[in-house]
């Protein structure tokens, strides 16, 4: 690999465009120091236009920039596709399988053309033909089909996706921002960095955190009405199960508290008024921080229909909406398997040279190459660990 000389500035434009071409969002000098301070790119940590020349190294400024991805939830992480492969052959080869085997029995079975998918009789058929268990299908389906994953994630480019605009990331935190689709609310893009971000929360527009807390409500299929933002009355968000229940009064009335203050009394009881006046079935009041402990007390006493959504909870939201989620049970690879017998018929003639590429992979000596266990960090993906 060679060796970039240039200015701070040139590398700060190089990073905000290379990230804005891939995730179509537009990164300031201030956003790139925030987020390298953060999660410790130490490539562009402090780097300011003031400043001179240095000089990196042109997988240095790879690597920052695939940080910098990770850091606003365009990409679950920094690793590469070939490492789930290589993770995959390990723990075959350790629990008595041979990958290279399994890779020989997809192959034939993607070239016979009679399955698009890895269904329960496509996996018969690999076991019969390779003659493994299943846990090892699955392992080496979710290895290979991470890895096609992982390669088009980190190489996708905005141009090449439908062109839905730049949008800042300032203008979450400066001021309102409505997208371009009417029927969201928030665009998914600031979803995804607060889903990585949630501390910035605290930060961001009262008004956008309205949108975040009505997008999240609209996905769990109620419908919604988000209200003016100003002289509503300090009812925000109004929730009903469904479009034929709306001229009825709400399910629920919501009250956004975008601040750092712990929310008080006095704003309890005046939301309890608002339920009360609309009829609603009950209130929730959504914050960014916390409500104190004698409102709830009193809540409890009187016995209001009110509920609270504080600062852990609504960073679980955001989390649960967050485009690149895993999907399913508790696994030790983090993938969710669509098609993988399909992943083996790539374009016409490029196949052979890939799948020379993946039998050095699987084989016991490349593993051998990397030191330590296979990666098998569990992610929890049930609905109590977001």
């Amino acid at each position: 690999m060679g060796r970039i000389r240039a200015s701070f500035s040139h590398f700060l434009d190089v990073a905000s465009e290379q990230v804005a071409c891939s995730s179509g969002i537009l990164l300031s000098d201030a956003n790139i120091r925030r987020l390298a301070g953060r999660y410790r790119i130490s490539e562009l940590r402090g780097m300011t236009r003031a400043g001179g020349e240095t000089v990196f190294r042109t997988e240095e400024l790879e690597e920052a920039i695939l940080s910098l991805r990770v850091a606003i939830g365009e990409l679950p992480d920094n690793k590469m596709g070939q490492f789930f492969l290589i993770d995959a052959a390990k723990i075959i080869w350790a629990t008595g399988g041979n990958p290279q085997k399994l890779a020989a029995a997809y192959l034939t079975l993607a070239d016979s053309g009679r399955h698009q998918s890895l269904t329960s009789e496509a996996i018969d058929e690999i076991a019969r033909i390779s003659g493994h268990r299943t846990e090892h299908i699955l392992a080496f389906a979710a290895g290979w089909s991470e890895f096609g994953r992982r390669t088009q994630l980190l190489n996708e480019r905005h141009k090449h996706k439908a062109w839905d605009g730049i949008v800042q990331l300032d203008r979450l935190f400066e001021g309102e921002h409505v997208p371009d689709d009417p029927t969201v609310y928030l665009d998914q893009r600031y979803i995804d960095y607060l889903a990585k971000n949630g501390e910035e929360m605290r930060r961001m527009h009262w008004r956008n955190f309205e949108r975040l807390t009505t997008e999240f409500f609209r996905r769990q299929k109620y419908e919604v009405d988000l209200g003016p933002g100003t002289k509503d009355g300090g009812v925000d968000v109004r929730v009903w199960t469904d479009k034929e229940a709306k001229p009825g009064p709400p399910l629920v009335l919501i009250q956004c508290k975008r601040t750092k203050d712990v929310v008080g009394i006095e704003t309890v009881k005046a939301f309890w008024a608002d339920v009360v006046f609309e009829r609603a079935e009950s209130g929730l009041i959504a914050t960014t921080a916390a409500v104190s402990r004698d409102s709830k007390t009193m809540c409890e006493v009187r016995q209001y229909p009110l509920t609270f959504a504080e600062g852990d909870k609504v960073k679980r939201w955001a989390r649960s909406m967050w485009r690149l989620r895993p999907k399913g049970r508790r696994t030790h690879i983090a993938v969710e398997i669509a098609h993988p017998v399909g992943l083996a018929s790539f374009m016409p003639g490029a196949r052979p040279d890939w799948f020379r590429g993946w039998l050095q992979m699987t084989t016991q000596d490349y593993s051998r190459m990397f030191d330590g266990a296979p990666d098998t960090t569990e992610f929890d993906t049930t609905e109590e660990g977001l």
